[in-house]
């Protein structure tokens, strides 16, 4: 059997369609938590989101996160250990929703400690928020644990 231009158009088909088939399965097998539940309301409110970080901007330096032996330490500021309200800290992780963190932290309270075994090495985007005086107030910061 001779092989002719038909039949490499039917060989290139044949490989051309295995390759999409497994493209598409490929991509469908894929974790998609890059994107929020919430993503078209947190696009509307995106304009209060401004007026918050403009508001929290202050506070910027008020708040540290480091590495330490025994996990991950939020140092706050006397200005906001002062605060009479609670504060609210949210680890959340880009990779993968389940090992987001999400703290409530009391009134007066100096820092925060995260044992190593709460939080998994990798890239978190740490937010810290507040309500003082019915205006809310939001610092976040990335944060890389080791």
């Amino acid at each position: 059997m001779k092989f002719t231009w038909g039949h490499g158009i039917i060989v290139f088909f044949v490989i051309f369609f295995t390759w999409i088939i497994s493209f598409v399965i490929f991509t469908l097998s894929q974790n998609n938590d890059l994107v929020a539940k919430n993503y078209y309301k947190q696009g509307a409110e995106y304009s209060k989101k401004m007026e918050i970080d403009k508001r929290s901007a202050i506070f910027k330096d008020s708040i540290s996160i480091v590495n330490t032996a025994q996990g991950v330490a939020v140092n706050f500021a006397p200005s906001l250990t002062n605060l009479p309200t609670e504060k609210e800290v949210y680890f959340y992780r880009p990779s993968s929703e389940k090992d987001d963190i999400r703290i409530n932290v009391p009134t007066g309270e100096k820092s925060l400690l995260l044992s190593n075994n709460k939080v998994i090495k990798g890239r978190y985007n740490v937010s810290i928020s507040w309500v003082q005086k019915n205006n809310k107030f939001i610092v976040s910061k990335d944060f890389i644990v080791r």
